[in-house]
């Protein structure tokens, strides 16, 4: 945080002339990955391309009833919104390269009662997650489009080998990856799994040419993994930014940068943050 803002000027823009919401249903997450790369690799540049793994649309199912396959391995949801003329462009070639990445449906809501449900299960996502597990930890990595077929398999091999679930609900159409670990704080070997298998998924992004955070930002969460992206000069630079906006070091004084105290991710949905009483004095 460099600073406090005081005034925002925002433009309002017209609602689009039409809204259209396709739920594309596929075998597997990499496969409907493919589809997003394919949409945005043809120049279409949807208002919405989200995707749920088969865990996460069964506890949307079981908490919602919203009409999602239960035996679907992965589900897009694309929206696209502008003038009729250039949706009824959009619309064919979307169809068409979802079929090229194996969809074996794809659902067209006719109704605005349609579009709200498919959106009602994907804004329920997390909560349904409650009926799984007591506890979660979230991820917010980001990769090239390009990259998340490669990445999903990757997850999915995570989960496998530390014998955990992760569930995936995430803004595929950014690249902005949210597994979610899920797990019982009670169960201490659990946990170690958890934030063992956090941490691999953390680097094979990295190795992927992605980031730490796509949208929730570093905060104490992630700050013990800046110097696995970030060279000590990168980070020196950084400090240099943060002093001459905010030389005594005022806002968030003990965010983003790595402490030296060692990878805490989990600890966010463990139990409370760190507070490193010193840090701001550190950095300074």
């Amino acid at each position: 945080t460099m600073g406090v803002v005081t005034k925002i000027l925002v433009k309002l823009l017209p609602m689009p002339e039409a809204v259209e919401t396709y739920l594309a249903i596929f075998e597997s997450v990499p496969d409907a990955c493919e589809a997003v790369s394919a949409i945005i690799g043809n120049g279409i540049i949807p208002a919405a391309l989200e995707i749920m793994d088969q865990v996460v649309t069964r506890a949307i199912e079981e908490a919602h009833n919203v009409g999602y396959p239960y035996d679907a391995g992965g589900v897009l949801i694309i929206e696209i919104d502008g003038m009729q003329e250039e949706l009824d462009e959009q619309r064919e070639a979307i169809l068409s390269l979802c079929r090229k990445a194996r969809a074996r449906e794809i659902r067209v809501a006719q109704t605005a009662a349609e579009r709200e449900a498919v959106w009602k299960g994907r804004k329920g996502a997390i909560g349904a997650l409650g009926r799984l597990a007591p506890n979660y930890y979230i991820q917010d990595c980001v990769v090239p489009r390009t990259k998340l077929p490669e990445i999903m398999r990757f997850v999915e091999d995570v989960a496998a080998r530390h014998d955990i679930i992760i569930a995936n609900v995430f803004h595929a159409g950014d690249g902005n990856l949210h597994p979610n670990l899920l797990f019982d704080v009670r169960d201490s070997d659990q946990v170690r799994r958890v934030i063992t298998a956090g941490e691999e998924i953390i680097s094979a992004c990295i190795d992927a040419g992605g980031s730490l955070s796509g949208e929730h930002g570093i905060g104490t969460e992630k700050q013990e993994y800046m110097d696995w992206l970030y060279s000590e000069e990168d980070l020196e630079a950084m400090r240099k930014l943060k002093r001459a906006f905010d030389p005594d070091w005022l806002f968030n004084p003990t965010k983003v940068f790595p402490t030296g105290e060692g990878p805490h991710a989990a600890k966010i949905h463990i139990g409370k943050a760190p507070v490193h009483a010193t840090a701001a004095a550190v950095w300074k």
